[in-house]
């Protein structure tokens, strides 16, 4: 794992360790291969969403390789006012009377050119919060299909690249960090040193999108 980090964390002097991953219990067998049908049933057996307002919407995109679900991320552009240089997944504000789905596409095409053809939305991980600027974001699950060449928005994106999900999975690869007193809020979650990864640091909401997805789809190993 990289001793230092492309991104920079604010974290807090109370800051301590938080809770360990819900998965690390599970036998690395069980952890070993993570296709893209083991995600579709994780994310069927999921309960419905409420139906609250968000303000934005991610799209999580999967693409199959060599059998095996992996993720793609992108790098925020150094030169965005907001969370510059953040590993992210592709994503934005909705706009008047637009569905967070219809919102989570456009801005994917947006972003990394994904044709909003070749995604099968496979499902929802509910709603995730932005508390530092008290916003509410739907991330939605995507499984790219076809062979479609993602170019990144030189504008927003500085780069795409894939990590397969197994390899976040791992022990080691995440940890989770209490940054205010009490119980009542959840941790701040963290992924480092996987493959693909290299000296990116994926922490905060992107984070908190990927540790509630492994832990559906590790739930009953």
């Amino acid at each position: 794992m990289p001793a230092t980090y492309r991104q920079q964390v604010p974290r807090p002097p109370e800051a301590r360790p938080g809770e360990p991953a819900p998965w690390s219990a599970c036998p690395v067998e069980a952890r070993a291969s993570i296709t893209v049908e083991r995600l579709r049933r994780a994310l069927a057996a999921l309960p419905p969403v409420s139906a609250v307002p968000v303000h934005s919407a991610v799209l999580v995109p999967v693409v199959q390789r060599a059998g095996e679900a992996t993720l793609v991320f992108i790098r925020r552009s150094e030169e965005l006012v907001r969370d510059a240089g953040h590993v992210a997944f592709p994503g934005g504000h909705l706009e008047p009377g637009e569905r967070a789905v219809d919102a989570a596409l456009r801005e994917s095409q947006e972003e990394i050119g994904l044709d909003p053809a070749l995604v099968e939305v496979i499902g929802s991980l509910g709603v995730a919060e932005r508390r530092q600027r008290s916003e509410r974001v739907a991330p939605f699950v995507g499984l790219v299909t076809g062979h479609p060449r993602l170019v990144p928005d030189g504008r927003e994106v500085a780069a795409i690249f894939e990590v397969p999900v197994t390899s976040l999975a791992v022990d080691g690869v995440s940890w989770q960090e209490r940054w205010e007193p009490g119980a009542s809020r959840p941790g701040v979650c963290f992924f480092a040193g996987a493959p693909g990864l290299g000296r990116d640091l994926v922490w905060g909401l992107t984070a908190r999108v990927v540790w509630d997805l492994l832990a559906a789809v590790l739930a009953d190993s």
